[in-house]
């Protein structure tokens, strides 16, 4: 957008949009930059029909000209610039939002958890900024938009699929070049077999979130080359429907990934991890960068029964979701 970006005053005067979590099934790790400008990404998952919902509007003249944010907490700001809340602060600063606005969110996951929840905030306010100006802005801008926000402005630790799976949504395939560009593409399956693959899959919530990125950060420069090449055997899989071979295979990658640091992993999620294999599920790992969130298992009926019944209260029933982020009101 340059150096000297002009000033967005809003033509429209409300948005509501959502913007879906992510489940990652190979790759993870592989679309950092570190590491895929080196030998390129390639990631399959999907998003799910869990959201961050986000609403934003125009402060009319009569009330007072001020920012009002309500998120976690409420805060009001007379400039964009004084906002404390990080992300917020630098998508406006970034779209150089000059309105005096209110802006309100909530979400049905807790964010920190593993499902690229905050890249779907992310990606989520650029789209409704998009939207509510009419920049024009391309679903690729938007999450490239998200990236450089996020690994560039706000320096934070990561790869950079989240902000692509909100944006693009699916069950899908990212395949990332060395030189930062990338393709999405919808994984080729039947709708019979995408229910079956769908009707595998468990969440179990371990109760924790990340506080802090010393977990992300402790995935650079490291050696992820079989983690890639796993990828690509799976996407095969995938194709063959061999949903036992995929589950395995994701266990494996799982190993690979968790010897990367100690901070990946923990005591009480390697034990969910090996008594979901005890009950017969294929394979089993934890999502996002590690140490808290959700433990994504794959498995055939009865195993999956065995396992509800044994994680009930903290079991997350999801369906898969294929549109990205989508404008649910405007005017």
């Amino acid at each position: 957008m340059g150096n000297k970006k002009p000033h967005h005053l809003f033509t429209g005067f409300m948005i509501i949009v959502k913007s879906p979590f992510r489940v990652s099934f190979f790759g993870g790790s592989t679309d950092y930059k570190s590491f895929y400008e080196k030998h390129g990404s390639l990631l399959i998952g999907t998003t799910i029909d869990k959201y961050a919902y986000l609403c934003m509007k125009k402060r009319t003249s009569i009330l007072p000209q001020e920012n009002l944010l309500i998120y976690s907490q409420l805060e009001k700001a007379s400039d964009i610039h004084e906002i404390k809340q990080p992300l917020i602060r630098n998508v406006l600063e970034f779209y150089n939002v000059e309105n005096f606005i209110e802006f309100t969110s909530f979400s049905d996951i807790p964010y920190r958890t593993g499902l690229g929840g905050s890249s779907s905030y992310c990606v989520g306010m650029g789209y409704l900024i998009n939207q509510l100006n009419n920049l024009g802005l391309t679903r690729r801008e938007i999450a490239q938009n998200a990236i450089l926000i996020e690994r560039g402005l706000m320096n934070e630790a990561g790869g950079i699929q989240d902000q692509i799976w909100a944006t693009y949504g699916g069950l899908s395939s990212i395949k990332i070049e060395p030189s930062g560009d990338f393709r999405v593409k919808p994984l080729p399956s039947t709708e019979d077999f995408k229910k079956l693959f769908h009707d595998s899959l468990v969440l179990i919530y371990t109760n924790h979130q990340r506080e802090e990125d010393e977990v992300a950060r402790a995935h650079e420069n490291k050696d992820k080359k079989s983690i890639l090449e796993m990828a690509h055997v799976a996407y095969q899989y995938f194709i063959d429907e061999d949903i036992k071979k995929f589950g395995e295979l994701m266990l494996e990658s799982w190993y690979q990934k968790r010897n990367l640091s100690p901070l990946i992993s923990s005591s009480s999620i390697d034990e969910i991890i090996k008594d979901v294999i005890g009950k017969g599920a294929y394979g089993a790992k934890l999502l996002g960068s590690g140490g808290c969130g959700f433990v994504l298992a794959i498995c055939d009926p009865s195993s999956k029964k065995k396992i509800k019944e044994a994680y009930a209260p903290v079991i997350m029933e999801f369906n898969l979701e294929e549109k990205g982020v989508t404008e649910l009101y405007k005017k």
